[in-house]
């Protein structure tokens, strides 16, 4: 009988035994999972926030560029700009400052195209003259076109140059446009305003004696000027 309860006692003790042992190593691979399953989803939260953190770079980079490319996109005020003309030029110099307040206007009342470099020279001497140039001139008689070869040549240096054609009812008209036609072509650096075309049909922005600009008529000039610098 003793035997028996020892044998029985000794089983009992070895299922016992066993079943800790089964527990333990239950509890180490359940452990064990926990942390697979903690260092995936670790893992996994670590991709979602680089991808969010990359998001967010992207886009702040975005707003940098567009905030560089404001930063480059500088106003024009006239900046190196110089305008020579006749009394087209005096009548709508105010309107111009309104664009372009940095300008520099030389505007004379019964100016030719024959006096233009000796204006080119003394603006250039008294720091005046910028690189990009205006010239207006022609509504007070006709020019060569050496004449205006010599005063293009003065400009040589000038990174743009604009030539207004004119609008003036009178017989030299057609000649000064087409010398200004014909001689821009031959430097690199002239181009041609052609307010002859812009003005057809436009002859309520003129008083009486078909040359000069109403308020309306001056504000149009204008944004044809600044149009054609900003091309540059």
């Amino acid at each position: 009988m003793n035997k028996k309860n020892g044998w029985m006692v000794s089983t009992l003790g070895g299922f016992a035994i066993l079943l800790i042992a089964l527990g333990a190593i239950g509890l180490h691979m359940h452990a064990k999972q926990n942390s697979v399953d903690n260092e995936s989803r670790s893992k996994e939260s670590s991709l979602y926030n680089l991808d969010k953190m990359q998001a967010a770079a992207q886009k702040h980079g975005a707003s940098d560029t567009n905030g560089k490319k404001a930063q480059s996109s500088v106003s024009f005020t006239g900046e190196g700009v110089t305008m020579i003309g006749d009394s087209v030029t005096v009548g709508i110099e105010s309107y111009l400052k309104e664009q372009l307040p940095n300008m520099t206007v030389d505007g004379k009342v019964g100016r030719q195209m024959s006096q233009a470099v000796k204006v080119i020279n003394e603006l250039a001497a008294q720091g005046k003259l910028g690189e990009q140039v205006i010239i207006e001139l022609g509504t007070n008689g006709p020019f060569s076109k050496d004449q205006l070869r010599d005063v293009l040549q003065s400009l040589s240096e000038a990174r743009q140059v604009l030539l207004v054609t004119t609008r003036v009812p009178k017989g030299w008209q057609d000649a000064v446009n087409d010398t200004i036609a014909q001689v821009a072509g031959e430097y690199s650096n002239v181009s041609v305003v052609d307010w002859y075309s812009a003005s057809v049909g436009k002859d309520e922005y003129f008083y009486r004696d078909g040359v000069h600009l109403k308020p309306d008529g001056s504000r149009y000039y204008t944004s044809l000027l600044v149009a054609a610098l900003q091309k540059s």
